[in-house]
């Protein structure tokens, strides 16, 4: 009979804290990844199994610009600006704050605080986020990140008020270790299947599977998901028992 057997280290880590309890590991509760997906020679680097999960939503930044030579005419200009914006909106995006990308702006709290241009004095500019969900969209994910970097570009500009798109949008995750058990799984699987095709007395063990969760992009609305694992396989023998 043959003989498969799975070793899995004894897995303890650190359940990540909420935003508000501060600390490096608040940083966990989302991540948020900008750029391009992840590369060939990224792929490289990682392990063998991965999972890939649609992320959250996306974030697309912006940059309202506004040199009217009045302090006063910048901010009305720019506030005029953001009003158009949180009109257009619909149930398709939010307009998040800057400071926090969870602060949805409304026609209530929409005067966020302007900031000086550090090389002209009589500019003024504020960064927002325009944020698009992904959860329930049947649209490609290209043409999501396309749709909102269009609805940011082609808003209605009050005044000299100029909008910057940046180049990158921005994929968020909430909360990704939530599925690092699914990712656990799926390296125990792969390593049941090693070893059934493998010699008679196989040895699998696993390692560093108390390691966090990383990730890479795997395309415009997706991450992949994994841990960096190691496996150590020994005591094959050929042919049955």
């Amino acid at each position: 009979m043959r003989v498969m057997r799975v070793f899995l280290l004894t897995l303890a880590f650190t359940a990540p804290v909420s935003a508000q309890e501060g600390g490096e590991a608040s940083a966990l509760d989302s991540v948020m990844v900008t750029g391009s997906r992840i590369s060939n020679e990224d792929l490289d680097g990682t392990p063998a199994i991965s999972i890939t999960k649609q992320g959250d939503y996306l974030l697309q930044k912006i940059t309202l610009i506004n040199d009217t030579r009045s302090e006063e005419g910048r901010k009305q200009e720019i506030y005029a600006t953001i009003e158009k914006i949180l009109s257009k909106l619909g149930g398709n995006y939010q307009l998040l704050s800057v400071e926090s990308y969870s602060a949805v702006l409304n026609k209530n709290n929409y005067k966020v605080d302007l900031s000086k241009d550090g090389a002209r004095p009589d500019v003024s500019r504020v960064t927002l986020y325009i944020r698009a969900n992904i959860a329930g969209s049947n649209e490609d994910g290209d043409q999501l990140v396309s749709r909102l970097r269009s609805f940011a570009r082609d808003s209605a500009k009050i005044g000299r008020t100029e909008i910057e798109v940046e180049k990158n949008t921005a994929l968020v995750m909430n909360k990704p270790e939530r599925y690092r058990y699914e990712v656990i799984a799926a390296i125990s699987e792969d390593a049941k299947k090693i070893t059934a095709n493998l010699g008679a007395g196989c040895e699998i063990k696993l390692g560093h599977l108390d390691g966090r969760i990383e990730w890479g992009r795997a395309s415009a609305t997706e991450l992949l998901l994994y841990i960096p694992y190691s496996m150590e396989v020994s005591g094959c023998t050929a042919g049955e028992k």
